[in-house]
């Protein structure tokens, strides 16, 4: 070693020492001398001791070495490495031999970085299977929590999209009607709180909708009972609304008005479907008569042809507010006084006939006698005059003739005027028909036919005026029957046929007398029935108006009609008795249970 190269090695060896934090460094020389050897101050010398000669030989023969001492505080690291010559080539020219102190501490993470460095070592060959392996699981891993995933957003989404779904759905029926759908809540949330008030809609919905049909039914269970109640009464009733349109119009109204049954009026115009133009002549009037608020209500009397009769109609006019006041359009009301009119017509006519019978009655027995009288006194007189004799008979016979033609005439008013009081009592009409027929047996150019019903119920009649009004009605058929026989308008023999029937629906019986006479003209129908008209010559006009008078006080009707080809029928409709129509009545109840 050059002369001053100790020193400076000293120098380099103390600044390794410290840059490296190193314990001992001697450096030895190739004859194993030591020339530099350097301690650490801030570690304490005894933990060192000398090194290992073996080691130091080994790295002058050139091979590097270490080992561990374990010392007091820690762990001793001996590493000695040979220092190769510059001079010749593959000559070691010296050796390193440096120390360090490991604390306990550090000998431990050494110890476990050495074990894991040596258990690496050992996995080291079967890194790559380690390395699959582990992405084996990593992707398992992954699979499990991607399955998991998606199951639970699956679960999520069917708790959302299941009942919007149902919703959906139930919205659907809902459109098409049906209110008795209901979504079950499967959670509390905002989605179960939607399905709860959606059912909650439903019900109200379906709540609504009963109490709508509730009233629709109420209300059309009225309507239906007020077009029974207006189809029952005899009054015509018709309400139009502002512009004049048919709201409403009983059948009654229809005759009346004489519009046929089944015609398609509402909605139409009152003016354009009456055929009646003395009534839209009224009606128009009456119209124009109303005043809103001052005079909202009018009546007038006509009279217009119905059927083959002249009825007499009482037309009132009445305006109908709603609630709020407002006008909705008007009602008219057509009331028949017809039967009323002619009952107070046959009343006047029987004071009248009253009056005439009492004032003609009494002179007619003094005329009678005073008659008689002269005969008796002045007959001799006129022996020796024939001709005078003629003449003086003709004239008390002519007195005498007419006198009992007044006092017959005078029978019919006092039968007219007083007839009796009607004491009905429940019989068989079917024998006051044929009893009242067998009068007439053997009457010339006339045939005789019956048709009555066998079932006929019986009615509550009084036998004898029954008996005496079918007489009348016989009498007429067979006069009208030789008058036309008379007018050599037919060969004899003609024909009067008498027929009853049942109506069960009316809870009434028909007699019908009909003949092939000469008929009644049409213009003459509707007066038949009136006191003092005949259309016989020497009729005195009381026959029919005492059978109307008899029917009328059994609370029956009777009309004329024409008898086709040729002829009249006069037509008897009375009630059928009580005892028989509440038979009746119990027997259709019977049926109808048994039927159920």
């Amino acid at each position: 070693m050059r002369e001053g190269a100790e020193t400076e090695l000293e120098d380099l060896v103390q600044s390794k020492q410290h840059e490296y934090n190193l314990g001992v460094v001697e450096i030895f020389g190739a004859n194993g001398e030591e020339l530099v050897s350097g301690i650490n101050p801030e570690i304490p010398a005894a933990s060192f001791s000398r090194p290992d000669p073996d080691l130091v030989r080994a790295a002058l023969r050139g091979e590097a070495g270490w080992h561990v001492d374990e010392v007091g505080s820690g762990d001793v690291v001996r590493a000695a490495v040979p220092i190769p010559s510059t001079l010749r080539k593959g000559k070691t020219a010296g050796a390193v031999v440096v120390n360090v102190l490991i604390p306990f501490s550090q000998a431990r993470k050494v110890a476990s970085i050495r074990s894991t460095l040596d258990a690496y070592r050992q996995l080291q060959p079967t890194a790559g299977h380690l390395r699959t392996a582990y992405l084996l699981e990593l992707l398992l891993a992954f699979s499990v929590v991607l399955m998991l995933a998606l199951w639970m957003g699956f679960r999520l989404a069917k708790g959302v999209t299941g009942p919007i779904r149902a919703l959906a759905e139930g919205t659907a029926e809902v459109a098409r009607g049906n209110l008795d759908v209901s979504v079950q809540a499967a959670s509390d949330d905002e989605i179960g709180f939607l399905v709860g008030s959606f059912n909650q809609m439903i019900r109200d919905l379906r709540d609504a909708r009963s109490g709508i049909e509730r009233s629709a039914t109420e209300l059309e269970r009225r309507r239906r009972y007020m077009e029974i109640v207006l189809g029952t009464v005899g009054a015509g009733v018709v309400s139009v609304d502002a512009e004049g349109r048919i709201s409403t119009i009983n059948p009654s109204a229809q005759r009346f008005l004489g519009i046929p049954a089944g015609s398609g009026l509402l909605g139409q115009k009152l003016a354009d479907v009456v055929h009646r133009p003395e009534l839209t002549q009224v009606i128009e009037e009456l119209s124009g008569a109303l005043r809103p608020g001052v005079r909202e209500s009018i009546r007038r009397q006509v009279q217009v042809p119905l059927d083959d009769d002249i009825a007499t109609l009482f037309v009132t006019l009445t305006v109908m507010h709603d609630e709020a006041g407002d006008t909705l359009g008007t009602v008219v009301v057509f009331d028949d006084y017809t039967q009323l009119v002619k009952v107070q017509r046959m009343a006047a006519w029987r004071e009248v006939a009253r009056r005439i019978a009492h004032e003609i009655k009494n002179p007619l027995t003094p005329i009678q006698l005073s008659a008689q009288r002269l005969r008796r006194r002045f007959a001799e007189q006129f022996a020796g005059n024939p001709e005078g004799e003629k003449v003086f008979d003709e004239c008390v016979d002519a007195i005498t003739s007419q006198v009992d033609t007044l006092k017959v005439l005078v029978d019919e008013f006092q039968n007219f005027a007083r007839l009796p009081a009607a004491q009905p009592r429940p019989d068989d009409l079917n024998k006051i028909v044929s009893e009242a027929l067998a009068s007439y047996a053997g009457t010339d150019d006339v045939e005789f036919a019956t048709e009555l019903d066998p079932e006929l119920p019986t009615v509550d009649v009084d036998r004898e005026q029954m008996r005496r009004a079918l007489t009348n009605l016989i009498e007429n058929a067979v006069a009208a029957v030789k008058r036309r026989i008379e007018q050599g308008v037919a060969e004899a023999p003609g024909r009067v046929t008498l027929r009853s029937a049942h109506d069960p629906l009316l809870q009434s019986v028909r007699i019908e007398v009909a003949d092939d006479g000469i008929g009644i003209p049409q213009q003459d129908r509707r007066r038949v029935f009136e006191p003092y008209f005949s259309t016989k010559d020497r009729g005195t006009g009381l026959g029919l108006a005492i059978v109307s008078r008899i029917v009328a006080d059994h609370h029956g009707y009777i009309r004329v009609q024409s008898n086709e080809p040729r002829g009249a029928r006069f037509v008897v409709e009375l009630p059928v008795s009580r005892l028989d129509a509440d038979r009746n009545v119990v027997s259709g109840e019977t049926s109808t249970g048994s039927a159920r």
